[in-house]
């Protein structure tokens, strides 16, 4: 198997897989005299989806998330781990930042639990990847609007504006991550970021700025 991320020394996932298999089908055989008896197809073929399953988690392990996805997809065809493995293809394509095949999968986990705030959550930050900002935005709003007390969707949110250089709006959303969340850790890396987009900044923020400027060194 290719070694990812410059990592030497890891066991070949896929050997361990195929040796498991082989053993799998070859006790199969044996068992009932080189033929397969009734039902025993069955649980081969769940069987072998597990090791389908089993060798994505490896491969996402050492975030080859490409080869996960591959994976995950056999792993699909065992109906008992459809849709854990289908929410792990989806967050495969997510982290490899294929976000054309990761959106139509989340947005189709969310039809099937519309009430799930992080399947949402995950639909607007890749809408927002993709670039459809306006679309993401706005389902950003309808998510906080649900979660006021979801600290996690309004610092995304914050980010993503500031991130899209929609400086007036970030600077809202800023403040009320400072009323609603002081503890916020982003909050001193958002300060500068919004002083630099808004005409008039938070004194926070612009004392933040002028300060890594008079240190020489850049705001975050």
């Amino acid at each position: 198997m290719e070694r990812t991320d410059g990592k030497a020394g890891r066991k070949s996932v896929l050997g361990v897989f195929l040796c498991g298999t082989l053993a799998l089908l070859a006790g199969g055989c044996a068992a009932s005299g080189g033929m397969l008896v009734p039902g025993q197809q069955k649980i081969i073929l769940q069987n072998l989806a597990v090791e389908y399953y089993t060798v994505a988690e490896a491969y996402a392990g050492v975030q080859n998330y490409a080869k996960a996805a591959e994976y995950y997809q056999r792993a699909m065809r065992d109906e008992t781990l459809y849709l854990t493995a289908y929410y792990k293809l989806a967050r495969s394509y997510a982290l490899a930042k294929d976000w054309d095949n990761a959106l139509p999968i989340y947005a189709d986990l969310l039809s099937r639990d519309p009430e799930n705030a992080e399947l949402a959550a995950s639909c607007a930050y890749i809408l927002a990847m993709s670039g459809d900002t306006d679309e993401a935005f706005r389902q950003y709003q309808e998510l906080i609007a649900k979660n006021p007390n979801e600290q996690s969707f309004l610092e995304n949110y914050v980010a993503l504006l500031v991130d899209s250089g929609r400086g007036e709006l970030a600077e809202a959303q800023f403040f009320l991550l400072k009323e609603q969340f002081p503890d916020s850790k982003m909050i001193s890396s958002l300060a500068p970021k919004i002083a630099e987009l808004v005409d008039n900044p938070d004194p926070n923020a612009a004392q933040a700025a002028e300060s890594a400027k008079t240190n020489g060194t850049q705001a975050p």
